[in-house]
């Protein structure tokens, strides 16, 4: 018999891209043959290619805040884009294409629902993106992370590496836990420049009542590493990115990040406390995938324009391991754990029908 076959469409950041090869990498322990559309100069040309995924890319650009020359061509990159994509499809002829949400879904969503080949849908975030809120209206299933993103739509999470998975619970990672309080610091996948400039301080405030860890991005390593020399040399590791998260995961006490739809997810899978800096985007995308977590008092949330370095000092001062823990058992208690089962069990349904 031979293996089934998809088209993976995802890109643009790692909150699209991560939760695809999760995906991705559970077809394929399943006999699924993938083939993945991305664009060339974004984080799926360097993920992807790690798993021996077949990558195709196509040249298309976002629209939100883009100059009059991108606005002029972008039709342009789009039909080519959306005509390439058709001929991979006859060529490849799948079963089914996965839209995971970017820009780069667009066209490939479009291919598939004028090729008649069945389209599902996933959106990461509390809010969808303008690419997603079009696609749901063509697509064959939608899914979502959160409740109430896109109209009928199923609620399945997002999908969670497996090592983030299998990090013990909040108890048992507790247990027996001393010394300083261990801060996780993750500005994203590209790092955050206000993270870096402004959390170093917080070595200089608590002194060695904390211990930092801070992933802040390939752009800004050196200037960051120098910022913390500046406050002084307190207990703190740097890296430009913390390839193994889970293993940061598990030995932080709280996280402090952006509430990116991936990170949210992790944070509640791990069951840990954290406080979030949303993204001050326009439509609040960032803010609303928190709020869960600050509802359940397992998160505070820290508006960007009221962000300072004195006042998450303040927070974690009167933070010790006893709330942090009450606060990660909350957090535990939101973790949606079968999310790639999910997923995959509606792809196989639709490719059965």
């Amino acid at each position: 018999m031979s293996s089934k076959k998809i088209i993976i469409i995802a890109g643009g950041s790692g909150g699209h891209v991560f939760p695809a090869v999760t995906i991705a990498n559970y077809l394929i322990k399943n006999g699924w043959s993938i083939n993945w559309i991305g664009t060339k100069n974004k984080i799926e040309s360097d993920i992807v290619p790690k798993y021996n995924i077949k990558i195709h890319f196509i040249h298309i650009n976002g629209l939100i805040n883009a100059n009059l020359k991108t606005l002029i061509v972008s039709p342009i990159y789009i039909l080519k884009s959306y005509f390439k994509i058709k001929k991979i499809m006859k060529n490849y002829l799948p079963n089914i294409v996965l839209g995971m949400g970017g820009y780069v879904s667009g066209p490939g969503g479009l291919a598939a629902w004028t090729s008649k080949v069945p389209f599902i849908l996933h959106e990461q975030n509390k809010v969808p993106g303008i690419t997603n809120r079009f696609l749901s209206k063509i697509s064959t299933k939608n899914m979502q992370a959160f409740k109430g993103s896109l109209k009928n739509a199923e609620v399945v999470g997002n999908p969670i590496r497996e090592d983030i998975i299998k990090i013990p619970p909040p108890m048992k990672r507790f247990q027996n836990r001393s010394g300083p309080l261990r801060i996780l610091i993750i500005g994203g996948s590209q790092g955050s420049s206000i993270f870096n400039s402004t959390l170093p301080k917080i070595s200089f405030f608590l002194k060695s009542k904390v211990i930092i860890w801070h992933q802040v991005g390939k752009n800004e390593l050196e200037k960051t590493k120098q910022t913390y020399q500046t406050y002084g040399f307190y207990q703190y590791m740097v890296n430009a990115f913390i390839e193994n998260i889970a293993s940061a995961y598990e030995w932080a006490d709280i996280v402090i990040s952006r509430s990116g739809a991936l990170t949210v997810s992790e944070i509640a899978t791990v069951g840990i406390g954290a406080i979030f800096i949303p993204y001050p985007h326009k439509d609040q995308q960032q803010l609303l995938n928190a709020q869960d977590l600050k509802n359940n008092g397992a998160a505070r949330i820290i508006n960007q324009s009221e962000f300072n370095a004195k006042l998450i000092a303040n927070i974690l001062n009167s933070l010790d391991r006893k709330k942090l823990l009450i606060m990660a058992k909350k957090a535990f208690s939101l973790g949606e754990r079968n999310s790639t089962e999910k997923i995959f069990q509606i792809i196989n349904n639709i490719c059965e029908k």
